[in-house]
């Protein structure tokens, strides 16, 4: 049961206002590493987000496509996408990459 669903009134304002501010805070943590680095990683759901599209499709362009972006692996457990190699496959053209992989299907 989500946290909110037992607090009420004072309790859940409460709750909001510091799930507001984590919210931000992770906001401007991102933009700074961002900014510092150019190598802020991406994991897999939060790739697909920024593409506009579905994991299983993301894990088709993977498999598919040879020219996709590879993943990156910090640990065993901790993979990801840099973002500015999704970046650069948007500049790039994805929907050559899109059209290509449906075509052959």
């Amino acid at each position: 049961m989500p946290a909110r669903k037992h607090r009420t009134g004072e309790a859940l304002a409460d709750w909001e206002a510091k799930r507001d501010r984590h919210e931000q805070q992770m906001a401007i943590a991102r933009t700074t590493v961002r900014n510092l680095s150019g190598h802020a990683l991406l994991r897999f759901k939060e790739a697909a987000a920024f593409l506009g599209t579905t994991e299983k499709t993301l894990r088709e362009h993977e498999r598919d496509d040879p020219n996709w972006p590879q993943r990156v692996r910090l640990s065993e457990k901790i993979t990801g996408y840099r973002l500015m190699d999704l970046e650069a496959l948007v500049e790039g053209g994805m929907a050559r990459a899109f059209v290509s992989v449906e075509t052959v299907e």
